[in-house]
Parts: C-alpha cells; structure tokens; sequence
C-alpha cells in the first residue's frame, strides 16, 4: 500500500462494551509536534503506565509524528458494579450546619459537587477499578479504530494541503525558469546599466569600450546565478518526490525549504546588481507560505 501525506491534526474516536460490566470511549486528539508524543486521561482514574505503552504503540504503527490526547471514559453498564466512589453525606450535613452559622447578609452560592467532592472525607474509594486482560483488549480494539479514524483526518487535510503546496512549488519553477532566462541576458544589462551611470556621472565624457566591457565582465561574473539556477532545480525536483513518495516526510521537507530560501536569497541579492530583483519578492511570498503549509505535515 503506497505511503499517503498526512498532516499533524486531527481526531478520533470509537466507543462501546469491553466486557459485561463496562462500556468505553475513547477519543483521540492531535495536534503539531516534533515528535510524537502521546497523552493518556482516564476517567474514572486508572493505572496508566500500561495502557500509555499500549496506547504509543498502537499510534505509532501509523502514525510518526504529533502530540496525540488520549481520553479513555470508562462506564459501568446498567445493573453492573465497576468500582467508584463512596459518598459520606453527614460530612456535606455538617458543612451545611456550619454554613447556616454565617453572619447575616453574607450569601453564598448554592454548593456543587465539585465542591462537595474537595470535602475532605466526603468521597472514599469503593476498591480501585481495575481492568482484566479480556478488557485490556476490548480497549485496543477501540484504540484502534479511534486511531484509523483519526489518520483519515489527517490524511484528509493533508490532501486540503497539497493543492495550495503545489501551486507555490509551481511559483518557485516560474521563478527558476526566470532566473535562467535572466541570467542569460545579465552581462548586456550590466553593461547598459554601467554605460548609463558613467554617463551622469562623468557628464558626456567618453569611456572606451574595453574598459566598459571589462568592467561589466567582472559585474556579471559576480551576478552569474547559473549555480543558483541548477540547484534550485535540484530541489525544487527533490522537494516534488518527497511529496510524491507520502508518508512522514515534513522534517525533510522543512530542510529543503531552507536551502531552497537560501538559493532564491542568493540570487535575488544577485539581481538587484543587474536590476532584476522584481521577481524575487513573488519567490520570497511563495516561500514563506510554503513554510506554513510544510509545516503542518507529518
């Protein structure tokens, strides 16, 4: 099966029974990292060491790169006990007596549960939830599809992407193509540009030719952009693989973006001496949407 772009975000989710006494959900999360890094809540708490090594590998059978939330939500199916909380409600009825001891004029807002469960001794453990292997593996297979789901979004936005990436790579062709032309033609701008400055400068003096033409000569060897020209080509065609080719691709792509702005900065300082520096703002924008969109792929 051929490798397919995928961008850093995303989501994904599944739920259903793991055995007769509980139901789960769970939900996937992704976002921009370096690396991938995964995220494990539960709810209610669980011993999470197993389920993150569990919860890695599976992500990283298809995906390489992305800080992924894991929410896993465990409930207790009707009429089965699955571990919880035990409530003390005479600690609630004595802060109630308390409360009602307040001077007057001072109104609270009415309690919630969540201040209710800060009561110390409010809520005990009823035994710690604790999952069987039966279970364990009724929660991969729920991973799992969370995780395929979540990858057909990200493959979804990275096909959003590609468009708007290729038609900034088709820019930098235009500009290569350009640069080529231009360069061709750089020695008879030179020298027209050095005849028109001489002229103001020494006001109808004549100049010699040959001085004019050596001096151009030396102009144009420092604006000759032909190395430029072909390893801008070389990228550009590296750059046009790599997005072919699919997969986790975005760190090298981010390092071909940054020889390819070193290429078009050389150049365009180039053409400025040759006054053919126009073209270069259009490659720079060009660029630096390309940085956006890159970086936003695995």
């Amino acid at each position: 099966m051929a490798a397919v772009l995928q961008s850093m975000t995303g989501f994904g989710s599944a739920e259903g029974p793991v055995s007769s006494r509980l139901g789960a959900r769970v939900r996937l999360v992704a976002v921009n990292s370096r690396f991938l890094e995964v995220v494990i809540r539960t709810h209610p708490r669980l011993d999470t060491a197993e389920l993150e090594v569990m919860a890695r590998a599976v992500l990283a059978e298809r995906v390489a790169r992305g800080k992924v939330q894991v929410t896993l939500e465990l409930q207790g199916l009707p009429g089965q006990a699955a571990g919880g909380l035990q409530l003390d409600w005479s600690v609630a009825d004595a802060l109630l007596d308390a409360l009602a001891q307040r001077p007057a004029g001072l109104d609270l807002a009415p309690l919630t549960l969540s201040d209710l469960l800060a009561l110390p001794g409010f809520a005990t453990g009823r035994g710690e939830l604790v999952l069987s292997e039966d279970e364990t593996l009724a929660l991969r297979t729920l991973l799992l599809e969370a995780r395929d789901g979540l990858v057909a979004t990200r493959e979804r936005e990275a096909a959003v992407l590609l468009p708007r990436i290729e038609a900034d790579v088709v820019i930098l062709e235009g500009f290569r193509v350009w640069l080529a032309d231009a360069n061709d033609g750089v020695r008879e701008r030179l020298m027209a540009r050095l005849r028109e400055r001489l002229a103001r400068l020494l006001d109808g003096v004549a100049v010699p030719d040959e001085r004019l033409l050596a001096e151009a000569a030396l102009l144009a060897e420092r604006a000759d952009v032909a190395e430029e020209v072909e390893r801008l080509a070389a990228h550009l065609d590296h750059l046009r693989k790599l997005l072919g080719s699919g997969g986790p691709v975005g760190k090298k792509l981010d390092f071909l973006l940054q020889e390819i702005l070193r290429e078009v900065n050389t150049a365009g300082s180039k053409c400025r001496e040759a006054g053919l520096g126009e073209q270069v703002v259009e490659a720079k924008a060009a660029v630096d949407r390309l940085r956006e969109q890159l970086a936003n792929l695995e």
